[in-house]
């Protein structure tokens, strides 16, 4: 993955979480678990065809930071050596295989108990928590 790409992403993701919550995460590292082509290689308009990144985020948190002090039971989680709180977080990102053909939106959604709905509200698709067929991508998968 290029050097670019990945610090790009971390640069979104900590973005995201510094104005999602009330709280503060540090990103301690993302690991790319898998990068494969997305809906079969079909291409989408001018944009081309995607491709889906598989990744895990891991944070740590200061329970003591008076910010966090809303998380239930913070403080009884175990500390790592700097006294904070380690937790991850998967990561599905479906992107553009030729990044210059996209139109640099970001598109998040925020899932519920690990549940990835957004797909399931665009083009009749029927929502998957692991899309990656032309079928997961409803009418947009249709031939043009």
């Amino acid at each position: 993955m290029n050097h670019r790409f990945t610090c790009s992403l971390a640069v979104a993701l900590i973005s995201l979480l510094g104005t999602a919550l009330d709280t503060r995460a540090e990103l301690c590292s993302l690991e790319v678990l898998s990068r494969e082509p997305f809906a079969d290689s079909i291409s989408f308009g001018d944009t081309g065809p995607y491709e889906k990144i598989v990744a895990v985020a891991r944070f740590a948190v200061d329970p003591a930071h008076k910010r966090n002090q809303v998380i239930v039971d913070l403080p009884l989680a175990p500390r790592d050596a700097d006294g904070k709180v380690e937790f991850e977080a998967d990561v599905c990102i479906l992107v553009p295989k030729d990044s210059r053909k996209g139109n640099g939106a970001l598109f998040y959604d925020v899932n519920n108990r690990g549940n990835k709905l957004a797909l399931g509200f665009f083009n009749r698709a029927p929502g998957s928590n692991d899309p990656k067929t032309k079928a997961d991508v409803g009418d947009a998968g249709r031939s043009r």
